[in-house]
């Protein structure tokens, strides 16, 4: 936890985010059920942002 001081670009690495294996059962691979309801309950509201999450 932090301060971002005024002015400061910050770059979100969302590449790496959306495959942590702290999140992710088998991050690398394709699981369309992963996402489904169900699957999604439980999971990190900001472990998959397609679009920024309105960052």
């Amino acid at each position: 936890t932090g301060t971002v001081p005024r002015g400061v670009t910050v770059f979100l690495l969302l590449y790496a985010t959306q495959r942590d294996p702290k999140h992710w059962d088998k991050p690398e691979e394709f699981i369309p059920e992963r996402f489904s309801p169900e699957n999604s309950e439980n999971r990190h509201p900001y472990a998959f942002v397609p679009y920024s999450a309105g960052l």
